[in-house]
């Protein structure tokens, strides 16, 4: 393995090309269990402080918890001073059983951005550089970044970007099509994450409106990238993962059905259950099981209900209810067809 870690990420990426994005208040132990299960392999924590980690803050602790089978997930940091950078990685993370750790170029929250930190590191290329340098000279693990086109459309400015990255040794680097001006709207560019990919000597992954196979596939033929990063398409519809390795392989895949959706939400509150407080899990799980019942009869009705519960049983019960619903409905005698 080279000290940047490249030799890694291309190696890992010939086993599995399709990533699971590091996303806030989202890829928790629990939720990566749940695409794990389903086929993903590169994936990523909730971006973690370093100031946090030099400051031993507790809120960061439960952040670092690595689950069961969980061989090639990375540990995403935020920051913007090289010192507390460098000592986050040499004192807190070189140690962890993470497989890689990642620098967080791309978060447009205007908390962050207004600490210098996330997307608002992109307006400077020589910053990114010596951010980047600071985190892989402390590591003794491979080093990605995730980044996003520029700050602006005034500022696109993503292969010089993704050249002071690789210049600081940065072994992967994922571009998201979209300034932080835009947050997540309009359409990401495939066309810039195409040039980044041209003016990169590492793999660059491609990131932005992947919601099927279809749009994985497309995205790797106008990119040229080297994989695809999968992240608001993943929240309650983990499937995503399964679908993707389905098709590749040429086999049959079915989308789940409302059942099997529901079954799954309920799976994903027991692994809550494993690694958080109850108060905590089930203020966290009423937006994941939205996601899960996303599309299905009656959604206002059930993001309604599920604002108001608040422990573990009334989850369980509800999710019960709604399952008989479901049930009933598909086992209910279909009217004769003239």
């Amino acid at each position: 393995m080279t000290r940047t870690g490249t030799d890694y990420f291309r190696e890992t990426l010939e086993k599995n090309d399709v990533l699971l994005a590091p996303m806030a208040g989202v890829t928790d132990v629990a939720f990566r269990r749940m695409c794990l299960g389903r086929g993903a392999l590169l994936m990523y924590t909730e971006m973690v402080s370093a100031k946090g980690l030099v400051y031993r803050n507790a809120n960061t602790a439960f952040l670092l918890e690595l689950g069961e089978g969980e061989s090639s997930t990375g540990v995403q940091i935020f920051g913007s001073e090289e010192d507390f950078l460098s000592a986050a990685v040499r004192d807190h993370l070189n140690d962890t059983d993470f497989a890689f750790i990642d620098i967080n170029m791309g978060c447009p929250v205007k908390k962050v951005v207004s600490n210098g930190e996330g997307s608002a590191l992109l307006r400077d290329p020589k910053k990114v550089y010596s951010v980047a340098k600071s985190v892989v000279d402390a590591s003794s693990k491979p080093v990605s970044a995730k980044i996003r086109t520029g700050f602006d459309e005034k500022s696109v400015n993503v292969t010089d970007n993704v050249k002071a990255l690789e210049d600081a040794g940065v072994g992967m680097i994922a571009v998201h099509g979209r300034t932080r001006e835009m947050f997540y709207t309009g359409r990401a560019d495939r066309e810039l994450i195409e040039r980044a990919v041209a003016a990169s000597g590492v793999p660059v992954i491609a990131n932005g409106d992947v919601s099927s196979y279809e749009d994985y596939v497309s995205m790797l033929s106008d990119t040229g990238a080297a994989g695809v990063m999968i992240g608001r398409a993943a929240m309650g519809n983990p499937f995503i993962f399964e679908e993707i390795a389905a098709k590749k392989s040429g086999a049959s895949w079915v989308p789940p059905t409302a059942e099997e959706k529901l079954l799954a939400a309920l799976q994903h509150l027991g692994l809550m259950k494993g690694y958080k407080d109850e108060r905590t899990a089930c203020c966290e799980f009423r937006k994941q099981l939205c996601w899960y019942t996303k599309g299905m009869s009656g959604g206002a009705a059930i993001r309604s209900a599920a604002a108001k519960l608040s422990d573990f049983s009334s989850f369980e019960n509800y999710i019960g209810q709604l399952l008989e619903k479901v049930r009933e409905d598909r086992d209910a005698p279909q009217p004769d067809v003239l």
